[in-house]
C-alpha cells in the first residue's frame, strides 16, 4: 500500500492516532451509580422508606445509565494528515 493522499495524491502524509475517549460530562458524573445511590438513599429517607431501598434503586438506575452511555462510544481509529492539502482522512482511504 502506497501512502498517497486521496484528495491531492501527495506522498507527504503522516499517520496520526485519534483517541476517541468518552468525555466526562457533567451529566455522566451526576448519573454514576454511587451518586444515584446516595441520592436514592436521601429520597427514601424523606419518604419514610428504608434507606437501603433507595440506595439499591439508585445504584441500579446509575448502572443502567452507564451501560447505555458507554455503548455509544466509537472505536479508536487511525487517521492520516496530508501536509500538502491539510486534509484529515481515515487510513482505509489510502491508495
Amino acid at each position: 500500500m502506497s501512502l498517497n493522499c486521496p484528495f491531492c495524491h501527495s506522498t507527504d502524509i503522516m499517520i496520526v492516532e485519534a483517541n476517541a475517549q468518552q468525555a466526562n460530562s457533567t451529566l455522566s458524573n451526576f448519573a454514576s451509580p454511587a451518586a444515584l445511590g446516595a441520592l436514592g438513599t436521601t429520597v427514601a429517607k424523606s419518604l419514610n422508606l428504608p434507606p437501603i431501598v433507595g440506595g439499591i434503586a439508585g445504584t441500579v438506575l446509575g448502572g443502567l445509565f452507564n451501560s447505555f452511555t458507554e455503548q455509544s462510544t466509537p472505536p479508536q481509529q487511525s487517521l492520516c494528515f496530508c501536509h500538502n492539502c491539510y486534509q484529515k482522512f481515515p487510513t482505509h482511504l489510502l491508495h
